[in-house]
């Protein structure tokens, strides 16, 4: 999930240093706040998004693979029916944590670098959360379910100290950056 942060921040021409380019959010319209110039699918180019797509496609494979690997670790380890829907589920649920972290780190504004060190210290966490949701002993599901409310709500609380530039909260927010995440114009208002 790191070089998938790296092909958009790449797009967006922050990695290499864009001049008079901040990393912070821009406003597109007086008022409304946006994350303007963040990185959208559609923007990217065709071999960019091929990149993305073949990444991602990677993960899933190597969540497959894992899963047929050991199988007697978790509740979904019976038949090949249930070890596709812990690949999906683990695969969507961690896309969409690590999509939530990304809007988080976009909010408050961190540097690229750090997005980047972040993603590929710590890209993979989201998805070990929701495997770890799924293990057999009742423990590990409750220390997995633990651990990824008190981020959501570390994220919570670092958008909420933005309350400047973002009136909303991490939800609100999240939601509105999947919607210009899959939009064609990336450069209307983001944030309603």
């Amino acid at each position: 999930m790191g070089t998938v942060a790296v092909v958009f921040l790449a797009s967006e021409d922050t990695v290499f240093g864009r001049p008079g380019s901040t990393g912070s959010p821009e406003v597109c319209l007086p008022g409304t706040p946006s994350i303007c110039g963040r990185p959208s699918l559609l923007q990217l180019t065709p071999v960019e998004r091929l990149a993305v797509f073949a990444l991602v496609a990677g993960l899933f494979v190597s969540l497959a693979v894992l899963v047929w690997r050991t199988t007697a670790a978790t509740w979904l380890g019976g038949d090949n029916r249930t070890k596709l829907l812990w690949v999906v589920v683990v695969g969507l649920g961690g896309l969409a944590g690590w999509s939530f972290a990304a809007v988080i780190t976009f909010a408050v504004a961190f540097s690229p670098v750090t997005q980047l060190i972040l993603g590929y210290t710590c890209g993979g966490l989201p998805f070990a959360l929701v495997a770890g949701m799924l293990l057999r002993p009742l423990r590990a599901n409750v220390v997995a379910l633990a651990v990824s409310a008190g981020l959501v709500a570390a994220g919570f609380v670092m958008v909420a100290g933005e309350h400047q530039v973002y009136p909303q909260n991490v939800f609100t927010l999240y939601v509105s950056y999947a919607r210009y995440f899959f939009s064609n114009n990336g450069s209307g208002p983001m944030l309603y």
